[in-house]
């Protein structure tokens, strides 16, 4: 009879003991745990809050100081830092500040303009060579291979010096058509392993278009790596932007941008050395807060990154 009683009672301690070791922690969707695999990246976090900072400052101040970044004023050559010029004034009378607040607001603007082409044909040439496949596949990535064959920064170079030199979008079309092969290759292989996932031979079974099955199904898998892509390429463009800049291809004074600063400092090297630290600080600021960031993206983004407990 004891052992009729004891049963019960064991039992009804086991249930309740696997009710009370029960996970009742809330599911967390994909980009919630994305933030938080973002968050434990120290680096991308100081990254993009360093890169926020960078992009107000250029849209801001350019604006605030309307043309102290271009006006000359003889009176005021080479005089020291004050309130309405932290940096000085350069040679020519010029604030040094607001000139370089508006290079870097022209580097960050060809950055970006040039990425959103890089994207742009990056997606739409890997989404259908890796979509399609067969002889078309071969021929688009043959293709890539070739562009990839050639010395990019000496085709950008020529590009740019067969258009226009010192036109800002002539720069902006010569890195971005000479940047995308990188993209491309990236959105074909997720293309290429996505488009037999169960789900996408269900929507094909269920008589959806290409179109909306690209759109809808393939191409939103596909973006991880797009962003990542995207981000690395903001540092290549702001790179490739200061180097044609400083060899004399890319912008022209009077307009401003960092490498045509750095060209201008050169002359400065012995007498005023701390000439070529502004450009080149805010360059490598700019370079290293990208790349980081794209470190950050590439680990938050993969779906085998693993939390860290705390």
């Amino acid at each position: 009879m004891e052992r009729a009683e004891q049963g019960p009672r064991a039992a009804h301690a086991v249930s309740q003991t696997d009710v009370d070791e029960v996970d009742l922690t809330p599911v967390r969707t994909y980009w919630q745990l994305v933030r938080q695999r973002f968050l434990q990246h120290q680096l991308a976090v100081i990254a993009l809050i360093v890169l926020i900072v960078l992009v107000a400052a250029a849209i801001i101040i350019p604006w605030v100081s309307g043309t102290a970044g271009t006006r000359t004023d003889l009176k005021l050559i080479n005089k020291p830092p004050s309130l309405t010029a932290p940096l000085g004034y350069d040679e020519l009378g010029i604030n040094t500040f607001a000139r370089l607040m508006g290079a870097l607001q022209t580097s960050l603007l060809v950055a970006f303009s040039a990425v959103i082409i890089i994207v742009s044909l990056g997606t739409v040439i890997g989404a259908i060579a890796g979509y399609a496949g067969g002889w078309l596949d071969n021929a688009l990535m043959r293709f890539v291979d070739i562009i990839l064959s050639l010395p990019s920064f000496f085709l950008i170079v020529m590009l740019v010096a067969f258009f226009q030199t010192g036109n800002m979008w002539v720069v902006v079309f010569a890195i971005g058509l000479t940047g995308w092969t990188t993209a491309a290759r990236l959105v074909r292989a997720e293309f290429l392993s996505l488009r037999t996932s169960d789900y996408v031979q269900a929507a094909q079974a269920l008589g959806a278009s290409d179109r909306r099955i690209v759109v809808r199904h393939i191409l939103p898998g596909a973006l991880a790596p797009l962003v990542v892509a995207a981000t690395l390429g903001i540092a290549d463009s702001v790179v490739v932007e200061a180097t044609l800049s400083f060899l004399g291809f890319g912008i022209m004074p009077p307009a401003a941008s960092l490498g045509n600063m750095l060209t201008k400092a050169q002359d400065y090297v012995f007498r005023s050395p701390i000439m070529i630290w502004y450009p080149g600080l805010v360059l490598i600021a700019v370079v290293l807060a990208a790349s980081f960031l794209g470190d950050g993206l590439r680990d938050a983004l993969d779906p085998r990154q693993r939390i860290e407990a705390k």
